[in-house]
This record gives C-alpha cells, structure tokens and sequence, in this order.
C-alpha cells in the first residue's frame, strides 16, 4: 500500500512538472545557416526558444527567419557563456524586416534582402552572469530588442561580429558560442519534455565543459553504488531476483542525476554567486533523490515480491522520471524493464512447480 501511495504521489509530479519546466526555453541547435537562404527556420516566433550554435569564424554571420503578420510582437536576446570581458567574443545581431525605412549599418558580409530595412543591435558587456536555474547554467545576456512587425512577412535575424577575434597565437577563436533567445510564449510539447537531458548535455558542451566531466557525477555514483549492491549481495543481502537488480541500478541512476544537477548548480554559481533561483534546481534534485530513495527501497529488500500492484508503480516510477529528467534514460529505461521481467521464484518453489508439472 505504502508502495502505491508513493507513485500516487510522484504522479502528481508528473503532471506539475510540465508547468515547472515551461519557465525555460526550448533547446535547438542549429547548423549550415549562413545565408538567407538557408536560414534556419523558427516555426512559431511567439513560442520561447533558445537556439546554441557558435560563429565559425568572422566574415560570416548566421541567419534565421520566421513568419510573421503586422503588429504581433518579436522578441529577440543574445547570451554568451563566457564573459566578453574574458574571452574578447561581443556579437551583435541584426534584424532585417519588410517594410522597414530604417537601414542601421552592418558589415558588408551580412546579406539583405531587396526591400529590407535593418535594426542592428550592438552586443554590450554588462559583466553580469544570470543564472539559469532549469539546466542549470549561467550566461551573460549581451543584446535584447522587443519591437512589433512593421508589415507582414518573413523576418530574419542575422548574428555576426563585427569585430576580428585572435587567441593569443593569432588564429581565429574557436569558442565563440551563442544563444539567441527568440520568442516569449514558454511551452513544450511532449517529445521536447522528453529530449531536454540529451539537449542539456549538448549545453553544457556549448559552455566549453568537456563531456566525460558532464557524465562523471552519474558515473560514479553507478560504480560506487554497484560496489556497494556486490558487497550486500555477497553478504547473502543481494536484491532477489533481475526485476530488484534493474531496479537497483536503476535508483543509482537517479540519485547520480541529483549529484550532477547538485554540481552544475555549484558550478553555476560560482559564476553568478548565490541567487534565489538555485531553490528551483534543488527541487529538481530532490525529486531525482526520492526516486532514487523509493527505488531502491523497493530493490534491496527481500520482500515485497513483484505483484501487479508493484509492476504498475515501477512502470510509473520510470515514466516520472523519463519526464523529470532523471536517470538520464538510463534509469527510466531500468525501471520500465524490471515491471516488466518475469517474477523472482525461489529454489523451493521452483521444485514444486517442477514436482506438480511431473504430476
């Protein structure tokens, strides 16, 4: 009963947390847009979206484009994850609407459309880090502009920098990633909700941290955990049966979700200091620790046995946790795999199964 209580519990979760995470943005990640032409397209510019990509090199400006009608509002920001300050990276952006008599100068290289008029936007150093407390992460914000379409049509934004940017070795800098945040609807649908950990990892990829540090917290977490799981199970305390097992490594595929979210909150704040924001992403650990808690509370137990009630919230544990991010699809995928595995059955029972069958 307790068992069932607890999943009727993290069911509620899962319907609040789409509410929790539509305060973030919906993660793309572009390629190949430097031209009109091939403009990444945003398909609805109302809706809150943050495209990560990075500026190749300069001489080149990256292009996006929507549709939209006359008077509806555009909103369009510009983050970095490094301070300009530091890394000597200040884009700019530019957008290029119809039925615009305003022409702001741009570089040569950033193309316009016949019958375009140009709002540029000069990046500014504030010297500010925000805190982005769903990821969580940092940025610093460097161009923002809110206006209304003047005209029907399509719109583009062109990101360039107008300025030569050297490493001291006098080569062009390769870590010259952006974020351009258009829109201000914030929503996901379903699929996305489901994404955000792999687009997450790619985020933290674009902050410059390398992918085996991204994945050590879980990493551990799994081997010191299955270590400890070995040396139950040698103690004659293993969990009994594949269903326990899975759900076993499933649960510390949860809790090392909360270690990592635990140490990019730490890491974050290290660049923004404290902020009030950093509650939400505590919450979002706590959820990954009461999954990982109610799993293996179930796991390395001897009892209860694996009865129809107990599938069904496994099955729910692991759907709530495909949408509260955690587990890194590892441990959802445990989860639904071990309320589906047949039952642990016992020597003893297995003999007079076999005794009754000969029967």
């Amino acid at each position: 009963m307790r068992f069932i209580i607890f999943t009727t519990i993290l069911l509620i979760t899962l319907v609040s947390a789409p509410v929790t995470a539509a305060l973030a943005h919906s993660p793309v990640f572009p390629e190949e847009n430097h031209g009109p032409s091939t403009a990444y397209e945003i398909s609805d510019p109302a809706k809150s979206w943050a495209i990560y990509t990075w500026l190749e090199n300069d001489g080149i400006a990256d292009y996006y484009k929507f549709t939209i009608s006359e008077g509806e509002k555009i909103q369009v920001s510009l983050i970095v994850p490094d301070s300009p300050s530091h890394s000597g990276f200040l884009p700019s952006f530019a957008l290029i609407c119809p039925g615009l008599t305003q022409n702001d100068s741009v570089p040569d290289y950033v193309e316009i459309p016949a019958g375009y008029g140009i709002i540029v936007v000069n990046g500014t150093d504030k010297g500010k880090a925000f805190y982005e407390p769903f990821t969580p992460g940092w940025f610093y914000e460097v161009g923002t502009l809110t206006t209304n379409a003047p005209d029907d049509g399509t719109y583009y934004v062109a990101v360039f920098n107008p300025k030569l940017h050297y490493d001291t070795h006098n080569h062009v800098h390769e870590a010259n990633s952006y974020a351009i945040i258009v829109g201000y609807v914030e929503e996901f649908t379903p699929l996305e909700l489901i994404l955000i950990p792999y687009r997450v990892h790619e985020i933290y990829v674009w902050e410059g941290q390398s992918q085996f540090i991204v994945f050590l917290p879980l990493l551990l977490v799994i081997i010191v955990g299955g270590v400890f799981v070995y040396w139950r199970s040698k103690r004659g305390k293993h969990p009994r049966g594949i269903s326990k097992w899975l759900a076993a490594f499933g649960g510390l595929a949860f809790i090392g979700s909360a270690v990592g979210i635990s140490y990019q909150m730490l890491l974050a704040l290290n660049y923004t200091g404290l902020t009030v924001e950093a509650v939400i992403t505590m919450l979002i650990a706590v959820v990954s620790i009461v999954l990982g808690v109610l799993t293996l509370w179930y796991a390395l137990r001897s009892k209860p046995i694996l009865t129809l009630r107990r599938r069904a919230g496994l099955f729910v544990i692991g759907l709530v946790a495909l949408f509260a991010w955690s587990g890194l699809y590892l441990g959802p995928a445990l989860l639904i795999a071990a309320a589906l595995v047949p039952p642990y059955i016992t020597k003893q029972e297995s003999s007079l199964q076999r005794i009754t069958n000969e029967m």
